[in-house]
């Protein structure tokens, strides 16, 4: 076989391949947001031109455009949600931040100052033979206050702690937790988390990968730390104290969860585009046992 014969073939089964997969898709969308009977049966009618078909067609059409549309509403609804979420986290994680880093910085100046002027103090009484002994004394407290001002400064890092009092924990879901109502994922949304995406070499589902990915980049260090995943999916009557790296870590992963959902939305737009188009080109008066 030439190599042009063999590049050919395999560009023909990788096309192959992909418009495979693109239908399962679509199909599994389909059958996600309820609508799979109603396109079986439009691609079923499709051929046909006589008028009562004609507007059957064009009512499965809406039927499946409004069923589409409001899936739609529903991802955007939660990842406002979502984004709500976030915007909060890192608001306070911004303030908490800037305490530690006012703090951080006060007390690297004083340590520095405080060094400085009792080590000129101490090399100054140096000068004198007889001032030896206040010498070493002024020097020896020099070294005490700068490291202890350095250790202040090493503690400082971690920073204050604060409740998140934002009434959304987007996350409870995930780890089985309690969820505000507003919290709560939708049917479809839910459903589609824990569903495999096409060609997945894991076999896990969304949520899986999402779970699996957590731990990985150590957001939380294992599913069973249960005092951790108690700070991610807080709610403001627990009075949960946060940290600044638990602000961080609930964000970034609320983040990953509003990638995943976003997906919804390719896999949707591609259903509608799948769907056989309607020829209006001669309008016909609807029959009378048309839907």
């Amino acid at each position: 076989m030439s190599g042009f014969k063999f590049r050919t073939l395999l560009l023909t089964l990788s096309l192959t391949v992909s418009a495979n997969a693109q239908q399962l898709t679509s199909e599994t969308t389909a059958k996600l947001v309820g609508v799979l009977p109603e396109i079986t049966q439009l691609r079923q009618l499709s051929s046909h031109t006589d008028p009562a078909t004609r507007w059957q067609i064009l009512w499965l059409h809406q039927h499946i455009s409004e069923q589409v549309m409001a899936a739609s509403l529903q991802v955007d609804a939660t990842i406002a949600q979502i984004d709500n979420e976030i915007s909060r986290a890192n608001e306070l994680r911004g303030f908490l931040s800037d305490r530690r880093d006012a703090t951080v910085s006060r007390a690297n100046l004083l340590s520095i100052l405080i060094g400085g002027g009792l080590g000129a103090t101490s090399s100054g009484l140096q000068l004198s033979s007889t001032l030896d002994k206040p010498a070493a004394a002024v020097g020896i407290a020099s070294g005490t206050l700068s490291a202890s001002l350095a250790l202040a400064g090493i503690r400082a890092q971690k920073g204050h702690t604060s409740q998140f009092d934002f009434s959304s924990n987007m996350l409870a879901e995930f780890f089985d937790r309690p969820a505000l109502t507003d919290s709560r994922y939708p049917a479809t949304i839910w459903t589609f988390l824990n569903q495999d995406p096409a060609n997945s070499p894991t076999g896990l589902s969304r949520k899986q990968q999402l779970l699996q990915t957590w731990v990985t980049v150590r957001r939380i260090d294992s599913l069973s730390s249960a005092d951790k995943i108690d700070r991610l999916t807080s709610q403001p009557s627990e009075l949960l104290q946060l940290t600044i790296d638990d602000l961080e870590d609930r964000a970034a992963m609320l983040q990953d969860v509003r990638a995943r959902i976003s997906f919804l939305k390719r896999d949707l737009g591609n259903l509608l585009t799948s769907l056989p188009t309607v020829d209006a080109s001669s309008p016909a008066q609807p029959a009378a046992n048309a839907p």
